[in-house]
This record gives structure tokens, C-alpha cells and sequence, in this order.
């Protein structure tokens, strides 16, 4: 079977009308089919020469050879030669040349395919051909590689560029952090500028009732005569004037409670239970729920269904 397939081969390989060659890397034929040894019967046999010295009588290779710049550039080339027949007759041959590869990607030899043409016309218009595709393959070539250096450059440039996007993104979510953390700084500060305006507008208006109010009281009950008693009213207006401003609903019911109940109602405004209240201030649960029920009644809110803590913050 096997024997059958490579004859079937060589039938077909010699039946090929143009000429063919199989020449090593040192350009020695290898293998050559009928055409060949018909266009070149005067120098049979041709199997084992150079194809310089078999084809073209020469002793060293051709200045144009295809073979060569196949062998060479390890791509397919073409080539239009003139010959001489041993008629003397004159014509051209198109030769082109293969490179062969074994498994291995080595190469191994070149196949030289010639065909006949019929008019110098016809082999100096394909001539030409062969040139205009050589001029544009190698203009493309510098276009090729010149597109290629621009978009080198440009991915160049978008990695420096999303770099630098990076980069300004990580400074950008750095500075976001440190100003979330200014206006938290800033949040407590305000609230604790607003806690201690608050406490200092509380401490005002309890120092008064505490420490003013009582002796313009006592003063009003003693013996003045009509310029005294113009006097303290003068004092207690004045005084009132100074204090009205810090005057809000909370503070003037506090100052209706006493500092024992004002303690209570700050310890419920922080959510702290009874039973809380009585451990910190070192009081029975029933003392505290006994406080919890005055401040209820001085705020209004005794016997509603209102929850306390809610209502002091309400006011606050």
C-alpha cells in the first residue's frame, strides 16, 4: 500500500507541467521532476548538483537568486529570469521559491516551482507586478511600523497617564479622609461649644436665682423708703434685662427645681434608668421616683402618658 502511494506520488510530481525542485540548504537538488530534466537534458543527470551548475552553467549562485533570499529571509520569493535555450532560442521563466520546515521548525531546504512564459511583454509586465507589490509590502512594512511606534507611545502614554490617575485618586481619597476627620473634629467641637454655652447660660441664671434674687427679695421685704425701694426695682429690671437672652424654656424651668431634681433630669436626659440614677447618687429607687414625679408635675406633664426623657430633650 505504502509502496502504491509513493508511486502514485511520483507520478503525479513528474506529471506537474512546470518545474519543479527540491533543493538542501546548500542549494544541491535533491529532487527534480520531469519538466526539469526536460528543459535541462543536456546536463543529466541533474540529481546531486548545484542548481547554478545544472540549470544555468555557472560556478557560483546566481545575482538574483529566489532560492537564495528564500533560504535566507525564510519567506517566499519570486523572481523573473531570462533564459537561453540550447537552441539558442531566448524567453523567460518565472521562478518561485518555497522554504521548507521540518517538525521542528528548522529549516530544511527550499522547492523551486519555474513555469514558462510566453512573451517578454507578459515577463516584464509581471516583472513589474512583482515590483509594485515588493514597493507597497515594503511601504506597508514603514507604515506598519511606524503605527506600531505610535501606539507604543500611546499605551506609553495611558500608563503614565492612569499612573498619575492613581496616584491623584489615592491623594484624592487621602485628603477626603483627613477632612472627614476636620469635620468630625469640628462636629465635636461645636457640640461641646454649644454644651458649654449652655451650661455657662444655665450656671448664669441659677447664680442669679441662687445668689442675687434671694437678697434683692430680702431688700424688697425690708424697710426702704421710696429711693431705696426705686433703687432694687432699678437693680431687679436691670438684672432681668441682662439675664432674658439666656432665658430658654428648659432653663426657666429649671429654674422652678431644686439642684437635686436638676441632677435627676440631666442623668435621665442621658438615658440612665431609676434604678442607675439611685446608684450614682447614692439614693433609695423610691427617693428618685419620688423626684421623678415633682419634676413631672413642674414640667406640666404629670399623669400624661408622656415619656419623660423625650420631653426633656424635647426642651433642651
Amino acid at each position: 500500500m505504502k509502496h502504491e502511494r509513493e508511486k502514485l506520488l511520483s507520478i503525479a510530481f513528474d506529471a506537474i507541467c512546470h518545474g519543479i525542485s527540491v533543493l538542501d540548504s546548500d542549494l544541491n537538488i535533491l529532487l527534480a521532476n520531469k519538466t526539469v530534466e526536460k528543459w535541462h537534458s543536456h546536463a543529466l543527470p541533474v540529481i546531486g548538483k548545484k542548481c547554478y551548475e545544472a540549470y544555468h552553467g555557472k560556478s557560483k549562485c546566481c545575482e538574483f537568486c529566489p532560492a537564495e533570499r528564500s533560504l535566507k529571509n525564510h519567506s517566499v520569493q519570486h523572481e523573473i529570469v531570462p533564459v537561453v535555450e540550447v537552441d539558442g532560442a531566448e524567453g523567460w521563466r518565472e521562478a518561485s521559491a518555497f522554504p521548507v520546515f521540518d517538525q521542528s521548525a528548522n529549516l530544511t531546504g527550499v522547492v523551486v516551482c519555474v513555469r514558462e512564459i510566453k512573451g517578454r511583454k507578459e515577463a516584464e509586465d509581471l516583472q513589474k507586478e512583482y515590483c509594485e507589490l515588493e514597493k507597497r509590502l515594503h511601504e506597508r512594512t514603514i507604515e506598519f511600523s511606524k503605527t506600531k511606534k505610535e501606539l507604543q507611545a500611546a499605551i506609553s502614554g495611558l500608563k503614565k497617564a492612569e499612573k498619575s490617575l492613581k496616584k491623584t485618586r489615592a491623594e484624592s481619597e487621602l485628603q477626603t479622609c483627613k477632612i472627614k476627620k476636620i469635620n468630625t473634629a469640628l462636629k465635636v467641637l461645636m457640640q461641646q461649644r454649644i454644651e458649654a454655652k449652655t451650661e455657662l447660660e444655665e450656671t448664669v441664671l441659677l447664680n442669679a436665682k441662687e445668689l442675687i434674687v434671694p437678697f434683692l427679695e430680702r431688700l424688697k421685704k425690708s424697710s426702704l423708703d421710696s429711693k431705696q425701694k426705686a433703687c432694687v426695682n432699678i437693680i431687679e429690671s436691670n438684672l432681668n434685662e441682662i439675664v432674658a437672652p439666656l432665658v430658654s424654656k428648659f432653663s426657666k424651668i429649671k429654674l422652678k427645681l431644686s439642684p437635686t431634681e436638676i441632677q435627676v433630669t440631666n442623668l435621665v436626659k442621658q438615658g440612665k434608668t431609676t434604678k442607675e440614677i439611685a446608684k450614682f447618687m447614692n439614693l433609695a429607687t423610691s427617693t428618685i421616683d419620688t423626684h421623678r414625679n415633682k419634676i413631672r408635675k413642674k414640667l406640666g406633664i404629670k399623669n400624661k402618658k408622656i415619656n419623660l426623657k423625650t420631653y426633656l430633650l424635647s426642651i433642651s
